[in-house]
């Protein structure tokens, strides 16, 4: 991923506030790896854990500056070649093949999956879609519906770089799930992921309790009485 952001902000054009944005993307992607490579060299299976979310919040940054860019509150990069352009047979981004792969391949530890497993959790949604033309552009909502996996090499560059941040997402939350599971087992999960595990907990057996009332012809009122639905 790295490669692929480093790849489309070297040909951002040379003005101060789009300077400013690859750096900022750039140091993203390298924290990204960084906190997964330092993470997996400490001894302890919390410090791990720990820098797997700092990861998923350089990640997440990565990603919504990509949205940023595909809402074009960057009109610098509107129809810049190779960024919000779709890549073609031989597009900005040099020869097909040459720069992108259809799949991530994380260089560094993560969790094993398979794309079979990857294809029971992905909307059904073709990685060859039509997507963006100038008369009918991708909007948000069909972005976050395109499966990461395979990735469709045909998209426009900085669609590519969401999903690919998409992706690895999947990939460092279902590690750190593991790691957490494992803590929990152990009884060394921190205090404040524990707290904040049951209170994830409490609101989905209230939100199913508040389901079960309106489902039985019971409503709560606003002063917590519970009454037969007229």
């Amino acid at each position: 991923m790295q490669t692929s952001c480093t790849a489309l902000t070297v040909i951002f054009p040379k003005a101060k506030t789009l300077i400013a944005l690859a750096d900022q993307m750039d140091r993203s992607a390298r924290s990204v790896k960084q906190n997964i490579v330092e993470g997996w060299k400490r001894n302890s299976t919390k410090e791990y854990y720990e820098f797997l979310g700092f990861s998923i919040g350089a990640n997440a940054e990565l990603e919504e500056d990509c949205m940023d860019i595909w809402k074009g509150i960057y009109p610098g990069l509107m129809g810049v070649k190779g960024v919000m352009g779709a890549v073609s047979e031989k597009g900005a981004m040099g020869e097909r093949g040459a720069t992108h792969s259809s799949h991530f391949t994380p260089s560094f530890p993560l969790a094993s999956y398979s794309p079979s497993a990857l294809s029971t959790t992905l909307p059904s949604f073709s990685a060859h879609t039509p997507f963006s033309s100038p008369s009918s552009p991708l909007s948000l909502s069909d972005i976050e519906k395109l499966p990461f996996y395979p990735l469709n090499p045909s998209l426009p560059p900085v669609v590519q770089l969401k999903l690919r941040c998409k992706e690895l997402n999947f990939l460092i939350s279902k590690l750190q799930k593991s790691l957490e599971d494992k803590m929990t087992a152990e009884h060394t999960l921190p205090a404040a992921d524990r707290f904040k595990k049951s209170q994830i907990h409490q609101r989905k057996d209230k939100d199913w309790y508040e389901k079960t009332l309106a489902d039985q012809g019971f409503a709560r009122l606003a002063n917590g009485r519970i009454v037969k639905k007229k």
